[in-house]
């Protein structure tokens, strides 16, 4: 062979191994072969950068971060904080498009929504980066914004106005709070009170054999929306979901009466909670029923939402059906939930959904806690009466409180030597201070005995003052004497107490008939303006008492108390320039005075302030005569009285 021919075969070779190369490059697209020889005919059509893409995905925002070259979409960087579906799709996806070099991909299966989220917002950044202006938000994300930009807090319900050709009607609950979405239920409801939650739960109410049930459907997109704070993107023109893979029911029902109560919540209609006033409200049933139990109910309400309610049956001894369930008196079957139980599941049912709203059927049971067997007509009773006075339409028994503090004093003393002393503040409709304590004609006091070890009932269990502590508490804590005692004046709702109860009864209403303007307090009438005091003649030190007070809005609203010499000397200034010394240890006058000062500022009274000695056991720093100062308060309370 010569060499010519030599030769021409080995480029022979080498042609033929070009070619493979190349048809190897065109097989395999990702090879950097290929990308070279692609690069080296494909255009510029990227400035090159890391542009940011945005679009509303299954849970949320996506947000897409695309690094480009001049030619070439070189990585994708994907975040979604609410978008769960992300691990379904991620990386499969974006391998998928900078193997491509666009996002026309199949989805993932599955999880189409968050896929074309990705590829939304890869779009977007793609398009930035070849120089146009896209919106920077989604439409769908200013929609979603827009739907809940101004919603009223309250509880807002829906009925759809006619049976459907199935005899059901849609029921829709929302709450809002903070301007957000925070509980939504939607059932359907026949005309007997029968629900389709229930029938589908009970296996009565079948669609298919195969896939969810209805109120597992029915879940699933209530989930959505609250997921998304919104109904966007959840139905096509036909009322079905493409946005929920495992929902095949029609959502017209639920989309009405979502966007109904989203409504109310703007402000465009009305609510059942969305007037509520604050206070504490009450109801009794009017009669015993046939098993001698009455229904009292107790209802709280502070920024238009019912933040405490209690539910109990009480006898004419005044014996509680709760109590009795506790203590195993009160049985109504050997298996399952205890009464007391049961009426705590549907209170917890009504402070969730903020609304009686799904809770019985027409025969006054419930087929929406599972737990519950019990007859509901008198909660439910109970429940609408407080939201009626809630709603101004009825009274309460805190419904008109004035602000001030009054004080009640029995009017003689008990066969031991004590009179009741009770002292309520009321500031906004509510109790805001309470105390009780008894007092002997000494002026010594019951709670003190008991802290001294002086007045002992029994040597087990708590203590006087650690009961009286108690019951202040229970009523602070209700806002009512509701429930506290029976009728032989001793507390069951109490376990710690085994006082009789009936002084600090008598004196909660009398202190609340007077902030009810039905009688005069100690500070119910006191006239605006600085009133001053001087006791008339000086005493066996050289001193005088002196007190000032400022009454602004029915309240005191300044204070000052010294004692002054006939040369305008001052007890306050002597006694911060350690001139006027009591004593070397413990607290300085001027100390003194101004923590007694403090007492009748925090307590709007002097009440318990001092025994019949003029002392004090009440503030545990003072030690000095409160004689003078009692008799300038008293004094300038009168001036402001005007009496």
């Amino acid at each position: 062979m010569n060499k010519s021919n030599a030769n021409a075969k080995r480029n022979g070779y080498i042609g033929l191994g070009a070619m493979i190369l190349l048809a190897g490059a065109t097989v395999f697209g990702t090879d950097p072969l290929y990308k070279a020889i692609d690069n080296s005919v494909r255009p510029e059509i990227y400035i090159p950068g890391t542009y940011t893409g945005t679009a509303r995905g299954y849970g949320g925002i996506v947000t897409a971060d695309v690094t480009v070259s001049g030619k070439t979409i070189d990585s994708i960087v994907v975040n979604g904080e609410k978008e769960t579906l992300l691990n379904m799709v991620l990386p499969g996806l974006t391998d998928s498009i900078l193997g491509k070099q666009s996002t026309e991909v199949d989805a993932v299966s599955g999880a189409t929504l968050s896929s074309n989220a990705i590829k939304e917002a890869v779009d977007q950044a793609l398009a930035k980066a070849r120089g146009e202006k896209p919106e920077d938000v989604p439409e769908t994300t200013k929609e979603a914004s827009e739907t809940s930009a101004s919603l009223k807090d309250g509880t807002y319900t829906y009925e759809s106005p006619e049976f459907d050709e199935n005899g059901f009607k849609d029921q829709v609950s929302m709450t809002v709070k903070g301007n957000a979405i925070t509980a939504l239920t939607w059932d359907c409801i026949k005309e007997d009170g029968t629900k389709k939650s229930q029938l589908s739960m009970d296996g009565k109410y079948v669609m298919t054999e195969k896939g969810p049930k209805w109120h597992e459907q029915a879940e699933a997109v209530v989930g959505y929306v609250l997921e998304h704070q919104s109904l966007d993107g959840l139905v096509n023109e036909k009322g079905y979901t493409d946005s929920v893979s495992s929902v095949s029911i029609n959502l017209m029902g639920f989309v009405n009466g979502v966007k109904d109560c989203l409504t109310q919540a703007a402000g465009e209609g009305e609510s059942q909670t969305s007037a509520l006033k604050e206070g504490t409200y009450t109801y009794e049933s009017p009669k015993f029923d046939e098993n001698g139990f009455k229904d009292q109910v107790s209802m709280t309400v502070k920024g238009n939402a019912i933040t405490a309610l209690t539910w109990d049956c009480i006898k004419e001894d005044g014996t509680k059906k709760s109590q009795l369930s506790m203590d195993g008196k009160y049985v109504m079957t050997e298996k399952g939930p205890k009464w007391h139980e049961q009426a705590e599941a549907v209170v917890g049912y009504v402070l969730e959904h903020q609304s009686l709203d799904g809770l019985v059927n027409e025969k006054g049971y419930t087929d929406s806690v599972s737990s519950v067997s019990i007859n509901l007509m008198g909660f439910v009773n109970g429940v609408k009466d407080c939201l009626t006075q809630a709603a101004g339409e009825g009274e309460s028994q805190t419904s008109a409180l004035k602000e001030g503090t009054y004080t009640y004093e029995s009017p003689k003393f008990d066969e031991n030597g004590f009179k009741d002393q009770v002292s309520m503040t009321v500031k906004g409709n509510a109790i805001t201070a309470l105390t009780w304590d008894c007092i002997k004609e000494d002026g010594t006091k019951k709670s003190q005995l008991s802290m001294d070890g002086k007045y002992v009932m029994t040597e087990k269990g708590p203590k006087w003052h650690e009961q009286a502590e108690a019951v202040v508490g229970y009523v602070l804590e209700h806002q009512s004497l509701e429930g506290l005692v029976n009728d032989k004046g001793y507390t069951d709702s109490v376990s710690s107490v085994s006082i009789n109860l009936m002084g600090f009864v008598n004196g909660v209403k009398d202190c609340l008939t007077q902030a009810a303007g039905e009688s005069e307090s100690q500070t119910s009438a006191l006239k605006e303006g600085t009133y001053t005091y001087e006791s008339p003649k000086f005493d066996e030190n050289g001193f005088k008492d002196q007190v000032s007070m400022t009454v602004k809005g029915n309240a005191i609203t300044a204070l000052t108390w010294d004692c002054i010499k006939e040369d305008g000397s001052k007890k306050s200034q002597l006694s911060m320039d350690g001139k006027y010394v009591m004593t070397e240890k413990g607290p300085k006058w001027h100390e003194q005075a101004e923590a007694v000062v403090g007492y009748v500022l925090e307590h709007q009274s002097l009440d318990g302030l001092v025994n019949e000695k003029g002392y004090t056991d009440s503030v545990s720093s003072v030690s000095i005569n409160l004689m003078g100062f009692v008799n300038g308060v008293k004094d300038c309370l009168t001036q402001a009285s005007n009496q």
